[in-house]
């Protein structure tokens, strides 16, 4: 759709800018926050990336299309760990970090969150 195709340009774009060099797309997702959702704390770093050396390299973008209710207990808050920081996101927020850092978000809101996730190499 063209949807998709604009917003593959235009994150492929702002990684690229981000990292200040080509990059290469390893894999996307897309997730769906219901109420009493989360993720434990990990990292996206794989076997592949320490056997090749590149978990230097490695880095994840998340973009928020809906952000949902923030309004309880457990609004959704990335964690990100070493060093420790906290992202309430806004709709359109976009967070890139290295692959290797721990991250971590629980959400308790009553609608639902949308975001998009891209796991990408830089290539210098």
């Amino acid at each position: 759709s063209t949807f998709i195709k604009n917003l593959e340009k235009d994150l492929t774009k702002i990684m690229s800018n981000a990292v200040k060099s080509d990059i290469f797309i390893m894999e996307s997702f897309f997730n769906i926050f219901k109420t009493g959702s989360g993720i434990t704390a990990h990292d996206h770093i794989s076997s592949f990336d320490k056997a090749q050396n590149l978990f230097n390299q490695k880095y994840s973008l998340t973009y928020y299309l809906s952000i949902g209710d923030q309004n309880s207990k457990e609004p959704g808050i990335l964690k990100l760990q070493n060093p420790h920081d906290e992202i309430l996101p806004s709709e359109g927020t976009i967070v890139i970090f290295p692959a290797h850092r721990k991250h971590s978000a629980i959400y308790e809101g009553k609608k639902d969150r949308v975001m998009v996730g891209v796991n990408f190499y830089s290539l210098t």
